[in-house]
C-alpha cells in the first residue's frame, strides 16, 4: 500500500510539473513596457526637433537611451482601431477592429488565419499583463490587471502623473511578488482633447468630474513659443488655440516620466524593452482621422539596454505600428505568430541591419461611432518617406455628396472669412476627391493634390499598384471597388 502511495504522489508531482511547464516562460523573460500618448502630433517632441521650450523632456530622454524611428506610421488615424492594430500585428480589416461601436462590423470578412492579441499571447506564456487606460476597444485582450476611469478621458487619474507612478509601481511589485515577467500597456490621455484650461475641459469637468481639479502642467506657453504643424496655416487664432495642446502634451510627458521613474526604481529597467509611440495625429483638420501624414505618422522609440544602442536616430526605415508585436516577440525570444501582417524590425533596432525592408505603410479609415451607413467613410492610403497616395472610395459610392466632419472647426471658422486659402482648404477636407497624391518632401502638410500632374504619373501608378497588392493579399473588403 505504501508503494502505491509513493507511485501516486510521484505521478501527481510529475503531472503538476507538466502543467507548470506549459505556463513557463520559454524565452529570455524580458519585461515589456508599452507606452503611448493619445493624439500626439508627429514633429511636436523635442526628440523630433520641435523647438517649443522644454516640451517633452521625458520622451527626449527615452529617445537618447534607445532608437528613434522618424518614419513610424500607425495603421488607422483613430484610437480604437489604431491600438487594436498595435496589439494584434494585423490590419484593421484582418482583425475586425475597424472603427468604434460595433466590432467587428457586419460587412467584415473573417480571415483564414485567426491570431491572438499580444496580451493574450504573453499571458499564455506566463506573463502578468496589465493595462492603464485605453484597453476597452482593442479587441480580445487578456489583462490580469486593468486600471480604468469613468467616464473615459475625464477622470482625475487619466492625466495625473502621480497616479501613473503609483499604478505602475504597484503593478510591477505584484509581478515581482508573483515571480513573473510583466507586460504593461500604459496610456496617459494627454494630449487628447479637451486640452488644458479650455472651455471644453471646463465643460467636461462640470459634467463629469466636478469634485477634482486636473493637475496643472508644470509648464505654460505663449502663442509665440508654439510651433505650427505644416498641415495648418500660421494664423493668430491658430497659434493661440494650439497653446493648450502643447501644455497638454507637456503634462502627458510628465505622466510618461512618472511611469519610467517607477520602472527605474523597481530595478527592472535593465530587463525591460520599452516601446513608445502615439496612437494617431493631433486633433486638428488634416491630422487626426485623416490619412495625411499628420494623421498617421508618429515618433516611434524602442529601448532595450544592452541590445539596442543608445541615441540612434533611424531616418531611413519605414516602420508600421503592426510591426511592434513581432518585434517584441523576437526581442523576448518567443515563437513568432504566423498569419499577421506585421514584420519584426528587431534586427534594425539592434543594429544588425541598416534599414527595415518595408517600402511603404498601408493605412486605412473606415468609420467613426458605428458601422451604419451614415458613419461609413472608407479610405485607403499608401505612404512612405517621399509620397502619399490616398483613395477615397466613399466619394464614388455616395456620388460626392457626403461631407466629412472636421475636428477643431470652431477655431478654423474664426479665421475663414479673413483667409481665402484656409476657406478653400476647409472645403477640400470636408468634400474630398476620389484620389489624392502628395509630394511630402515639398509639401509635408499635404496642401497640393498632384493626382493629375503628369510629372508624377509613373510614381502614382507605382503607388496604386502597391495599394491594389495590399488589398488583394489581405482580402480588404474595399478591393471589390478598386478599379484604378
Amino acid at each position: 500500500m505504501k508503494r502505491y502511495a509513493i507511485v501516486f504522489f510521484a505521478l501527481l508531482l510529475f503531472f503538476g510539473c507538466q502543467s507548470d511547464n506549459r505556463n513557463r516562460i520559454t524565452g529570455n523573460g524580458l519585461n515589456v513596457l508599452f507606452l503611448t500618448l493619445d493624439d500626439m502630433g508627429y514633429g511636436t517632441s523635442g526628440a523630433e526637433g520641435c523647438k517649443v521650450p522644454d516640451i517633452t523632456p521625458n520622451i527626449d530622454a527615452l529617445a537618447s537611451q534607445g532608437i528613434l524611428f522618424t518614419h513610424g506610421y500607425v495603421s488607422v488615424p483613430m484610437c480604437g482601431p489604431s491600438r487594436a492594430a498595435m496589439l494584434s500585428g494585423r490590419y484593421p480589416h484582418c482583425s475586425g477592429i475597424m472603427g468604434h461601436g460595433v466590432q467587428p462590423p457586419g460587412f467584415w470578412e473573417e480571415p483564414l488565419i485567426k491570431t491572438p492579441a499580444l496580451s493574450t499571447y504573453l499571458h499564455d506564456f506566463g506573463y502578468k499583463t496589465g493595462a492603464i487606460l485605453k484597453n476597452g476597444r482593442c479587441g480580445n485582450q487578456t489583462w490580469d490587471v486593468k486600471y480604468r476611469e469613468f467616464p473615459f478621458g475625464i477622470g482625475f487619474h487619466d492625466r495625473n502623473s502621480d497616479s501613473f507612478y503609483e499604478r505602475t509601481k504597484a503593478f510591477i511589485a505584484a509581478s515581482q511578488e508573483a515571480e513573473k515577467p510583466f507586460f504593461l500597456y500604459a496610456n496617459p490621455i494627454d494630449p487628447h482633447r479637451p486640452w488644458v484650461n479650455t472651455q471644453g475641459e471646463r465643460d467636461a469637468r462640470r459634467q463629469w468630474n466636478s469634485l477634482h481639479e486636473y493637475p496643472a502642467p508644470n509648464r505654460s506657453y505663449t502663442s509665440n513659443e508654439v510651433e505650427i504643424p505644416e498641415c495648418l496655416p500660421d494664423l493668430p487664432d491658430v497659434r493661440t488655440n494650439l497653446v493648450p495642446y502643447y501644455e497638454a502634451l507637456h503634462r502627458g510627458d510628465e505622466c510618461l516620466g512618472s511611469i519610467l521613474k517607477a520602472l527605474e526604481e523597481s530595478g527592472e529597467a535593465d530587463n525591460t524593452i520599452v516601446i513608445f509611440l502615439s496612437d494617431n495625429g493631433m486633433a486638428t483638420p488634416a491630422a487626426k482621422n485623416t490619412l495625411y501624414q499628420h494623421g498617421v505618422r508618429t515618433p516611434l522609440i524602442i529601448k532595450l539596454p544592452g541590445k539596442i544602442k543608445a541615441g540612434v536616430v533611424d531616418e531611413k526605415s519605414v516602420v508600421c505600428a503592426i510591426d511592434l508585436l513581432p518585434t517584441i516577440l523576437e526581442a523576448l525570444q518567443l515563437p513568432a505568430i504566423k498569419g499577421i501582417e506585421g514584420y519584426s524590425v528587431y534586427d534594425v533596432a539592434a543594429g544588425k541591419k541598416k534599414k527595415a525592408d518595408r517600402e511603404y505603410a498601408f493605412t486605412s479609415f473606415d468609420y467613426w461611432g458605428d458601422s451604419t451607413e451614415k458613419d461609413f467613410y472608407p479610405q485607403r492610403s499608401i505612404i512612405n518617406k517621399e509620397f502619399c497616395y490616398i483613395w477615397n472610395p466613399y466619394v464614388e459610392r455616395f456620388k460626392g455628396e457626403k461631407r466629412i466632419p472636421l475636428n477643431w472647426l470652431d477655431v478654423i471658422a474664426s479665421s475663414m472669412s479673413e483667409n481665402l486659402k484656409l476657406a478653400a482648404r476647409t472645403e477640400f477636407l470636408r468634400k474630398r476627391p476620389v484620389e489624392e497624391f502628395y509630394d511630402l518632401n515639398n509639401d509635408p502638410g499635404c496642401w497640393n493634390n498632384l493626382i493629375n500632374d503628369e510629372q508624377y504619373a509613373d510614381k502614382i501608378k507605382e503607388f496604386k499598384a502597391y495599394l491594389k497588392k495590399e488589398m488583394m493579399q489581405t482580402n480588404d473588403p474595399e478591393r471589390y471597388y478598386y478599379n484604378n
